[in-house]
């Protein structure tokens, strides 16, 4: 995982609450839309195409994403 990245999410989802991720599961997502892919229930996506820097938590593990403090 890259440095920083529990940080950025922490700062924009969780409104800086540091530590509030503890450790949770997060991947990182590079190109356009959201993620579709398969995932445990509570994995964080931070997606970083373009300026967007989203993050979505999957809700079903057969691959439902919500988008989180949009």
């Amino acid at each position: 995982m890259a440095p920083g990245l529990k940080r950025a999410i922490e700062n924009k989802v969780f409104a800086g609450r540091v530590g509030a991720l503890g450790n949770v599961n997060i991947i990182v997502k590079t190109t356009e839309n959201a993620p579709t892919s398969a995932a445990p229930v509570g994995t964080l996506c931070y997606y970083t195409y373009g300026d967007a820097n989203d993050t979505y938590i999957c809700t079903v593990a057969s691959g439902t994403w919500v988008k989180i403090n949009a």
